[in-house]
């Protein structure tokens, strides 16, 4: 799972780290052709990512993966995840989010998160985390 995910996101990556982080039409339309809980999931990637970087554009986030360490709880429109992690500066960070979407999981209506402690470089193969 962990695999099939890290290749979404990397294909998706390209998008997230575009200026504008807007939803576009483009990536509406990429949303949409996931299957519900991947969409939640990477919807709420894509807002942390926004977030992070309209909150302290020095640290120049570009990846998250909220499964690091441990998988996202989901419930109803709510995805939990305490075991997440965030890419900025080339350098991972430890990334604890909640965020709460509509139904159709392509708008966020609630949106929290804490960056952590860095990453040991050492550990990133470990955790599929790449440069």
């Amino acid at each position: 799972m962990r695999v099939s995910r890290m290749l979404l996101a990397a294909a998706l990556g390209a998008t997230f780290a575009s200026p504008s982080f807007g939803y576009d039409l483009k990536l509406r339309r990429q949303f949409e052709q996931l299957d519900p809980t991947t969409r939640l999931e990477q919807v709420c990637d894509t807002e942390i990512l926004e977030k992070v970087n309209v909150d302290d554009p020095r640290f120049r986030a570009d990846r998250v993966v909220a499964y690091t360490f441990k998988n996202p709880k989901i419930v109803d429109d709510r995805l939990t995840a305490n075991g997440a992690a965030i890419r900025g500066r080339g350098k991972w960070f430890h990334l604890t989010y909640s965020c709460q979407t509509g139904p159709k999981h392509l708008d966020v209506h609630d949106l929290s998160y804490e960056i952590g402690e860095e990453i040991p470089s050492a550990l990133w193969s470990q955790y599929y985390l790449y440069d």
